[in-house]
This record gives C-alpha cells, sequence and structure tokens, in this order.
C-alpha cells in the first residue's frame, strides 16, 4: 500500500508542479509582452515606492518566466520554489497588503495561494518524476536525517524513549 501511496505522490507533485510552471510562465510572457511591455510593470511598481522597479520587475518576470520552466521539468525546483515565496512574499508586502486578502478588491488571496504552493515544493521537493532526482545524492543507511521516518525505531533499535 506505502507503494501505491509513494507513485500517486509523486504523479500529483508533477501534476501540481507543471500545472504551476505552466502558469509561472504563462504570467511572465504577458507581463512581458503587453501592451505597454516592461514599462508598465515598472510603472506599477514605481507608484508603490518599491525599491528598484526596474530590477524587481525585470527579476520577477525572469523568475516567471525561467523559473516555471525549470519547474515544469522538475529542475532545481527547491530553489525556483524558494524564490516564488520570496517575490509573493514581496508582492504582498509593497503591492497587496493594503487592500486586504479578497482578490476582487485588488488583495492578496492569489499571491498568499501561490506562496503556500511554492513552499510545499521548497520543502517536499519536485517528487521523483523530476530532473532534480538525477543529482540527488544515495541514502546514508546511518543517517537519521536521511530516513523517512527521521530515524524513529529502525530495525535493533528503540528509539521510543528515554533509556
Amino acid at each position: 500500500m506505502s507503494g501505491l501511496l509513494k507513485v500517486l505522490q509523486d504523479l500529483v507533485l508533477l501534476i501540481v508542479r507543471v500545472t504551476f510552471g505552466a502558469a509561472l510562465v504563462f504570467r511572465g510572457w504577458r507581463r512581458w509582452t503587453s501592451e505597454g511591455g516592461m514599462q508598465n510593470q515598472i510603472d506599477y511598481l514605481r507608484q508603490f515606492q518599491t525599491p528598484a522597479p526596474e530590477v524587481m520587475a525585470w527579476g520577477g518576470t525572469l523568475l516567471e518566466m525561467i523559473g516555471g520552466i525549470f519547474l515544469i521539468f522538475g529542475l532545481l525546483t527547491p530553489l525556483v520554489a524558494l524564490g516564488v515565496v520570496v517575490q509573493q512574499g514581496m508582492i504582498i508586502a509593497w503591492t497587496k497588503w493594503f487592500r486586504g486578502p479578497w482578490l476582487e478588491n485588488g488583495g492578496y488571496e492569489y499571491n498568499g495561494i501561490q506562496a503556500a504552493l511554492a513552499l510545499m515544493f521548497v520543502v517536499f521537493g519536485a517528487g521523483r518524476l523530476a530532473i532534480d532526482q538525477l543529482f540527488r545524492r544515495n541514502k546514508n543507511a546511518n543517517d537519521p536525517l536521511l530516513d523517512d521516518d527521521f530515524g524513529t525505531a529502525r530495525a535493533g533499535r528503540d528509539d521510543s524513549g528515554p533509556a
């Protein structure tokens, strides 16, 4: 049964990762190619007195486009996802917080969901169906941090309480 759950977990991580990556690519592409292009993004950030609006606009757009492609293939997933968590946090702090959480008021509801979704990939990674797996180090049988159950109750050892 645990094998089936692991396969389902990997399939769900793949579906969510590809969907999230595609959404990032589409949004980054729209920002770059929309009428007014990147200048609209820079002007938008400038009106909120965002520090270095040019860097933030280009950095966010490139993170979405390139990072989205990386997520689709499962390459550097935790690193890209951490970048998205930081990006969404900055968007909320600088441009959305004062509007409240509701999306219809221009709030941060959508950005919070994206940050939480990206945080999931920071913590759990891309799953076994990803390029990241080609670069994963082998588990050491004596390393409790790499154990699936975090080192508890392994064969020949009772970790259930004080000795």
